[in-house]
């Protein structure tokens, strides 16, 4: 005898549905009105063939970056499609002209789908664009807020770095700080100086005193942190101190701790999540840090891609946020977890 649910094998069968009618929901909504199609198997071109997507990103060394290729991995894995991700060395590329030829020979591979990082868009938007005209559906992931519609990229996932660093400022601000060293890179690069500008913004009616070092200076850390714990000495009414990515929250964190008793009455924040970063927060040496959740802008331009090529769908806008989430001593916990498996 049935009970009054009926079967398992029923049951079963009316939660699947369930399921997967919600995930086509998610994906309806994100899609615009366009209701995505059947779920499941290997999406392909019209001869059949398996789709590659090309992923044009920065150096796997760096732990920032693993979280956007594990997400474009796990969606090659989910959705079936050959996942392609080429980086450049360990240190970047040396010029702009580098990265434009890197697009280049991106293009020549003839890819279904290209995710590229614009991260030099006064540079390589011409090359950019020269990829749409050939019929290649681009995305723009981490790197090119504002400059899908200059390029023909059907969207860029990431954020609004502006409001990024507006949202910073704002949070350190509401600490009760007054006076912040604002720890950033020599101005020339767009989403750095976007953030920079975007966080003086946000901690109005506050003082900014700008700490700008050269990119080489990066990779020598003794110099790095030197510069840091001069500039945090040499003005006693510095009350707060904010790194404007991971490239620089270390050097800040080592900076810090050779205040001794000061920095226990100072505030500090970050945009961006590294394992000292994390770290600092569960102590709270750090009130917060802004999480991009970079592994959704791996993820999600492949997701856009696929049901692009696939069905011929289009997401509803052309710019997709990923953050800024915060983290603070509440949640820090939980996203140490996570990092350890390479998603947070």
């Amino acid at each position: 005898m049935r009970n009054a649910e009926g079967s398992r094998e029923e049951v079963e069968m009316k939660r699947g549905n369930i399921r997967r009618w919600l995930l086509r929901g998610c994906l309806a909504l994100m899609f615009g009105a366009g209701l995505v199609g059947t779920l499941g198997g290997a999406p392909a071109k019209a001869d059949d063939k398996q789709l590659t997507i090309m992923f044009l990103g920065n150096s796997t060394a760096e732990p920032f970056w693993q979280r956007i290729i594990k997400g474009f991995n796990d969606a090659g894995k989910d959705l079936g499609f050959n996942a392609v991700y080429r980086a450049p060395g360990p240190k970047g590329f040396a010029t702009a002209n580098d990265y434009e030829l890197y697009i280049q020979n991106a293009i020549a591979a003839k890819p279904d789908g290209l995710i590229i990082a614009d991260t030099r868009p006064e540079a390589v938007n011409g090359t950019i664009k020269q990829a749409v005209d050939a019929g290649i559906p681009v995305v723009l992931s981490n790197a090119g807020f504002g400059e899908q519609k200059n390029v023909g990229a059907l969207a860029f996932v990431g954020l609004d770095e502006t409001n990024n660093g507006f949202v910073g400022g704002q949070l350190l601000k509401n600490t009760g700080a007054k006076h912040a060293l604002v720890v950033t890179l020599a101005p020339g690069i767009p989403l750095v100086d976007q953030r920079t500008a975007g966080f003086i913004d946000g901690f109005k009616p506050g003082i900014v005193t700008k700490l700008e070092v050269p990119l080489e200076t990066l990779t020598d850390t003794p110099k790095f942190v030197n510069a840091a714990s001069a500039a945090l000495q040499k003005d006693p009414t510095i009350d707060s101190a904010f790194s404007i990515g991971s490239c620089c929250s270390p050097a800040m964190l080592i900076a810090r701790d050779q205040l001794g008793d000061r920095a226990n009455s100072m505030h500090f924040g970050t945009i961006d999540l590294g394992d000292p970063a994390l770290q600092a927060i569960a102590d709270h040496k750090l009130d917060f840090g802004l999480d991009q959740q970079q592994y959704m802008q791996g993820y999600l331009p492949a997701l856009i891609l696929v049901k692009y090529i696939t069905y011929g769908i289009t997401p509803g806008t052309d710019f997709i946020a990923t953050g800024p989430g915060v983290i603070t001593a509440d949640n820090a916990a939980k996203i140490i977890a996570l990092s350890a498996q390479t998603v947070r």
